[in-house]
């Protein structure tokens, strides 16, 4: 089991890197933030393309496709943002690369054993999918302004880049941000949570009971975090008028 790791490793690392630098080149052809989307997007295929190679090679079951493709998808995240905060110094980017393979061999070793329901995956998916916008705002808002890295927030810009498109801007942000965020966490709430309604005596008795999931909540408190720096950063935009 461990020489199968440590090939999952080398061969998640690997085909991830070029990916990354495929994208990256390829991006960078077509100019303005083409060079982070395509890091990103050849990332992520790489991620996808290294876990379907591991299959036919026997390092892991086909079952785990999802859990170590996800697990490497998360790794990698995490990698692109150590990289982007760490543009000066070419080691950190380098090294990096092995959150992805680590992902990988975690997905495999304990999030594959992991039984969970297709009623507790969807809301999880659709919290994650509806949180997104405001974690990739929030994030690139960030680099841009703590850490000088302008790239991921270019795309912010063109949308904002005339006095009209600022305007509508401002008037459906508002909606996907915080509208999605908070959709979010009523979708994952209800498998968590479960209300009965009874008559007892002639009185109407509510009896609520909650029940963690772990992946749910997870999606609660990461859009619940997300919602409070939001509230956070408008509040602080809004300071110097009172």
């Amino acid at each position: 089991m461990k020489h199968k790791n440590i090939s999952l490793f080398l061969i998640v690392c690997f085909l991830s890197s070029v990916g990354i630098l495929v994208g990256s080149v390829l991006g960078h052809s077509v100019g303005g933030n083409g060079l982070f989307m395509g890091a990103m997007v050849g990332g992520s295929l790489g991620v996808l393309a290294s876990t379907w190679l591991a299959i036919r090679l026997n390092l892991i079951e086909r079952a785990s496709y999802g859990a170590v493709a996800g697990s490497s998808l998360v790794g990698f995240m995490l990698a692109s943002m150590l990289t982007m905060t760490n543009l000066h110094t070419p080691i950190i980017p380098l090294v990096s690369i092995a959150l992805i393979g680590l992902g990988a061999i975690a997905g495999n070793t304990y999030i594959r054993k992991i039984t969970v329901t297709k009623s507790l995956v969807i809301p999880a998916i659709i919290g994650l999918v509806l949180s997104a916008p405001a974690l990739f705002f929030i994030v690139a808002s960030l680099l841009k302004f703590n850490f000088g890295i302008g790239q991921p927030f270019m795309l912010f810009e063109s949308m904002i880049s005339t006095p009209e498109r600022f305007q509508l801007f401002n008037n459906i942000s508002p909606i996907i941000f915080v509208g999605g965020l908070v959709v979010g966490v009523i979708v994952n709430l209800y498998p968590q949570v479960e209300m009965q309604l009874r008559l007892d005596q002639g009185k109407l008795v509510a009896t609520i009971t909650a029940e963690a999931k772990p992946m749910n909540l997870a999606i609660v408190i990461l859009s619940c975090l997300l919602l409070a720096m939001l509230f956070g950063y408008v509040a602080v935009e809004n300071l110097p008028h009172f």
